[in-house]
């Protein structure tokens, strides 16, 4: 019998959700096949079998988290004999043995390790728990842990850390909540099902994305800001470049022209186009602007990044949308396609939406929401007109983003979508 246990698949990863099975207990694998896939904080990896035999049994089921070095996968290496009954366990792995680790580290590490307590036997140090985390110093976990903290009302700053460089495990957080927190609250407690209700396991993406939306609205104290556009001339602009965008193949949005809007409108406001350092509370704002445009897609929601957007025409940001919004929805695009955003916008206008709320996409620190363009009567120079116009609803963070400089942004930006002719002045 083998043991396959989940690799070290990343830089700092501790662990990570299973998302699917490709075998069952009771098949063949060959080396090299691939058995599982596994998502961590930085991306989802598909895990190979280093050997081959027959599976008899397969440690959790999708929307487990697994450790690193805790078992995958058991294999039967001869592969022969009667047919193995599928085994499944749903509970997370037990804690590996000393023989099952990763081997010891080197002499040369060792004598950098921390010495035990003085007069302790080193045999006991190991065992002791964690010492607690020097007041004010913030905790080393990962989104799904930071989640799970959140959830138990526990601050995870206060959690010793026994994990990789003090990282906080799921394992420190649970001792912690037994050893020194009192029972969950009531409104923690599971509900119980009635005839009719349907229990449906939060996993994969979707966990993502509520781990990620619960770290931006905790960290970020966010405001929305909203004006009204005339989007007249925007409208004629987009209808009189329409036929040359197509004789070229390419379908062009109102997004090229909102992305080439923002640019000049972050020469005025550099800090819109900037992240967030939380390790050191600092605010990094970028020399180059990288939107990111929010995707509805049947896995759920993703971000797909426009780099170097300063540098696009109208035409060339037309056509990458359309390309990388299209292999995304496939679920076709690439990681680096992914990441990298100094900036997010998110559109309903398509659906209907008049106006939303957005939440931040962090670590920037601001988002505009696109809402439908309808037509309406408004009045101007004393007389009622139909016009058709459009809400802009971006959020910011209030660390760094004041009131006052996200509405002078928004009237920049505003005046030049309603002036669009103002887009090509980088070409006078």
């Amino acid at each position: 019998m083998y043991v396959f246990e989940l690799p070290e698949i990343g830089e700092g990863v501790v662990e990570g959700e299973i998302v699917s099975w490709k075998i069952a207990a009771g098949e063949m694998v060959a080396v090299d096949q691939p058995i599982c896939e596994i998502m961590t904080d930085k991306a989802t990896v598909e895990i190979s079998s280093p050997k081959s035999g027959r599976v008899v049994k397969l440690h959790g089921v999708p929307g487990d988290v697994v450790k690193v070095h805790s078992a995958l996968m058991q294999l039967d290496l001869a592969g022969g004999g009667a047919a193995v009954a599928p085994v499944v366990t749903a509970a997370p792995a037990p804690e590996p043995t000393p023989a099952a680790k990763a081997p010891p580290a080197p002499p040369a590490a060792a004598k950098t390790a921390a010495a035990p307590p003085a007069g302790i036997h080193p045999a006991v140090a190991a065992r002791m728990p964690p010492p607690p985390r020097p007041a004010g110093e913030k905790a080393l976990a990962s989104p799904a842990v930071r989640h799970e903290a959140s959830s138990r009302g526990v601050d995870v700053d206060l959690v010793p850390g026994s994990g990789k460089g003090g990282r906080v495990t799921r394992d420190d957080l649970a001792s912690f909540n037994q050893a020194a927190l009192p029972k969950a609250p009531a409104a923690l407690v599971a509900p119980a099902l009635t005839q009719g209700d349907q229990r449906v396991r939060i996993i994969g993406l979707r966990r993502k994305i509520s781990e990620k939306m619960v770290h931006a609205w905790q960290t970020a104290p966010h405001f929305t800001y909203v004006d009204e556009l005339d989007a007249s001339r925007l409208v004629d602009l987009r209808k009189s470049l329409a036929p040359l965008a197509e004789a070229r193949g390419v379908k062009l949005s109102y997004l090229p022209f909102v992305m080439k809007a923002l640019v000049q409108v972050f020469r005025e406001f550099p800090t819109l186009n900037a992240v967030m350092d939380e390790a050191n509370f600092d605010l990094i704002v970028r020399g180059n602007v990288n939107i990111g445009i929010a995707t509805d897609t049947p896995a759920g929601l993703f971000v797909p990044v426009i780099k170097d957007v300063q540098a696009k025409s109208l035409l060339q940001l037309a056509a990458e949308i359309a390309d990388v919004t299209q292999r995304t929805r496939e679920g076709k695009a690439k990681l680096d396609e992914l990441s990298g955003g100094t900036f997010t916008i998110t559109s309903v206008g398509n659906i209907g939406g008049r106006f939303a709320t957005p939440i931040l996409n962090t670590p920037e620190v601001a988002i505009l929401g696109l809402n439908q363009i309808h037509d309406r009567p408004v009045a101007v120079d004393g007389q009622v007109v139909i016009r058709p116009m459009m809400y802009l609803s971006p959020s910011f963070d209030h660390r760094v983003i004041d009131g006052a400089v996200a509405a002078r942004a928004v009237s920049a930006l505003k005046a030049i979508l309603e002036n669009p002719a103002r887009l090509f002045a980088d070409m006078l």
